[in-house]
């Protein structure tokens, strides 16, 4: 069964969550998402003003303490920002984050891949 992607609000910049086949956690930014999420959309707009608040490491230009990709379009397509030193897990996440991260568990370990492809098996 294929996962329908869509982006809640097209044209603009949303940021989301999700863990990896290994346990970590993932930020997505930018652009479609799992449609089941997109039933949440509300909950995963505070958990992103949360971050943004509490953790402005994970929104700059320097090293990423997780793994963050972003997307500059409507395709469900990713790429990196950067690797992480030390990739932050799930379980290690704040409440905020890692409750709208279970929401969406991908099929694959995000490791050291460049560009995820979520129609391509990810979710």
């Amino acid at each position: 069964m294929t996962t329908i992607l869509r982006h809640p609000r097209p044209g603009f910049t949303w940021d989301w969550w999700a863990v990896d086949a290994q346990g970590f956690l993932v930020q997505f930014s930018g652009g479609p998402a799992p449609e089941h999420l997109l039933a949440q959309v509300e909950r995963v707009d505070a958990a992103a003003a949360w971050a943004e608040e509490n953790c402005p490491a994970w929104f700059n230009d320097g090293p990423p303490p997780l793994h963050v990709f972003s997307c500059n379009g409507e395709l469900p397509t990713y790429t990196r920002n950067g690797v992480p030193n030390s990739p932050l897990r799930l379980s290690e996440a704040p409440a905020a984050i890692a409750d709208v991260a279970a929401l969406v568990e991908l099929h694959r370990a995000v490791r050291d891949t460049w560009t995820v492809y979520l129609d391509e098996g990810w979710v």
